[in-house]
């Protein structure tokens, strides 16, 4: 049922300003979201609390299929940030200000089809097929990218990045750097060499480099992505200051110092990227469009008061 409400405009000097209706109505993004942020939890966590004691636990599965950029256990408890600030995500646009602005409407159907293939992945990653897991990964990486990209595309305060864009945008940096990892998994999971094994590792890091530096590059910049791939290459070097005894039976001292350091560098360029962007942006970015909106303003407020002259004249 609609339950449209009328409010009237703060804009004093806009004689023509209509009053502004805010859309109160439900709509079906609102109640797939939440569906399917529950049935994901559901399947993420019903194995992680032992509720199929036939099926290993993430954690297990990591050990057992430990490669050489897996990050540090600890990083992935950046999983209970990610789902609480999806909740709070979804309680957010069940508010009645909320229930049809942009935000609800850029989401789309993003975050349904991608809870999809999150479960369809935790389910193969328990059963290990890990070929089929990099196949759902990869997909869920997609999804986020684009849902990503499309939040990216309309203006909003930093209290609406909060809310609308940083629970996917988190993910999102997340999900790349997993998708790393997984990759990696399917080679310890089909026994390739050693070799196969750190050139895939290079490649991948040197595409998370990539990665966060494509980011920081975007208009208007997302830093949440490039923060998160910091964060994982973080939880990769803690891991190789200690390896586990699978990977030190497996690897030289020569390829994992060789690794780790190469990671270091990795979060050294991407950590001054990150400040350097910040910069820029103050320094530069920042002014020149506050310049350019108070100089779109004027012309139009100029072109508005021709328009009234021209009227008081007839």
């Amino acid at each position: 049922m609609t339950t449209d409400v009328v409010t009237k405009s703060k804009n004093k000097n806009d004689k023509n300003n209509d009053d502004v209706v805010i859309d109160k109505s439900f709509n079906r993004f609102l109640f797939l979201n939440l569906l399917f942020y529950l049935l994901n939890s559901f399947a993420t966590y019903s194995i992680q609390l032992g509720w199929f004691p036939s099926l290993p636990t993430n954690s297990e599965l990591s050990d057992k299929y430990q490669t050489i950029v897996t990050p540090f256990g600890l990083s992935f408890t950046i999983w209970g940030l990610i789902f609480i600030w999806q909740l709070v995500w979804i309680v957010w646009q069940f508010l009645p200000s909320q229930r049809n602005s942009e935000g609800v409407r850029k989401a789309w159907y993003y975050y349904p089809i991608m809870t999809v293939f999150q479960a369809c992945w935790t389910f193969a990653f328990a059963y290990e097929i890990m070929w089929l897991a990099l196949i759902f990964m990869y997909a869920i990486l997609i999804t986020l990218i684009m849902a990503s990209r499309s939040l990216q595309t309309y203006s909003k305060c930093w209290k609406g990045y909060l809310l609308w864009q940083a629970p996917f945008s988190v993910q999102t940096g997340w999900i790349m750097a997993a998708s790393a990892v997984n990759t990696n998994v399917v080679l310890v999971a089909y026994n390739a060499s050693v070799t196969a094994k750190l050139i895939v590792a290079s490649l991948s890091l040197v595409a998370l480099l990539g990665t966060a530096f494509t980011w920081l590059s975007s208009y208007p910049v997302d830093f949440a992505i490039p923060c998160v791939i910091l964060w994982a290459l973080g939880g990769v070097y803690a891991e190789l200051k200690e390896p586990t005894t699978s990977i030190l039976a497996e690897f030289t001292t020569k390829q994992l110092e060789g690794t780790k350091y190469g990671v270091l560098a990795g979060m050294i360029l991407v950590g001054v990227g990150i400040v350097f962007k910040i910069i820029y942006i103050f320094v530069k970015q920042r002014p020149e469009a506050m310049a350019a909106a108070a100089a779109k303003q004027e012309q139009e407020n100029t072109n508005k008061s021709s328009s009234e002259d021209a009227e008081e004249s007839v």
